[in-house]
């Protein structure tokens, strides 16, 4: 496989923090071309559509989140899950347009159209979830809306970084981060070992 043109890629980076902050239908892509510096036939030229922009942004993010995920040490699931959300609330392997994108994913996702991008890697989150003891008998359902409620948790602590410092009135912001990962740790273990 051969590796995208660094033009490419920035139109990438650049699109990911477009369709976070401004969601699918938010962004023009005439706008987009203007902040990449080029013209909207430059950016049709290496994705076709709008469409295959987002879904070649959406699997992106998919790689990204994955490598996280199977870049944890050989653990038990339940502590690979935990590293993986601490990991992403660091800031170091997400980042908040990453947050926001999952977030709209996952409420942007529709039955209808059958568009989920982020399916491999809920469904790596699903496996490894039914690899604990305590959820070997848990229905996809159970498992997919706990996760949910784990990942919305996570994205939306990662994205109220600002926020939470003005409210709590610090800039401490390496305490915060251990504040947010202690929370969502401690709100998946919960979900991990009920049964």
């Amino acid at each position: 496989m051969s590796q995208p043109s660094p033009a490419r890629t920035r139109y990438i980076a650049l699109a990911t923090e477009e369709f976070a902050t401004h969601g699918y239908h938010g962004l023009s892509l005439a706008n987009l071309a203007k902040t990449a510096g080029v013209t909207k036939q430059a950016l049709l030229h290496h994705f076709g559509t709008k469409d295959a922009l987002y879904n070649t942004v959406l699997e992106t993010l998919t790689d990204r989140l994955l490598a996280s995920l199977n870049d944890t040490p050989d653990v038990s699931p339940k502590l690979r899950l935990i590293l993986h959300f601490q990991d992403l609330l660091s800031g170091e392997t997400g980042n908040t347009a990453d947050a926001r994108l999952v977030l709209r994913n996952l409420l942007d996702s529709s039955r209808e159209t059958g568009v989920a991008p982020l399916k491999p890697y809920l469904k790596a989150l699903l496996d490894l979830a039914r690899s604990v003891p305590a959820k070997k008998a848990a229905t996809d359902m159970e498992l997919l809306l706990g996760l949910y409620a784990v990942i919305g948790s996570a994205q939306y602590l990662l994205i109220s970084q600002d926020a939470l410092s003005a409210f709590l009135r610090t800039e401490d912001d390496e305490a915060l981060k251990a504040a947010r990962q202690k929370a969502v740790a401690t709100q998946l273990k919960a979900f991990l070992d009920a049964e």
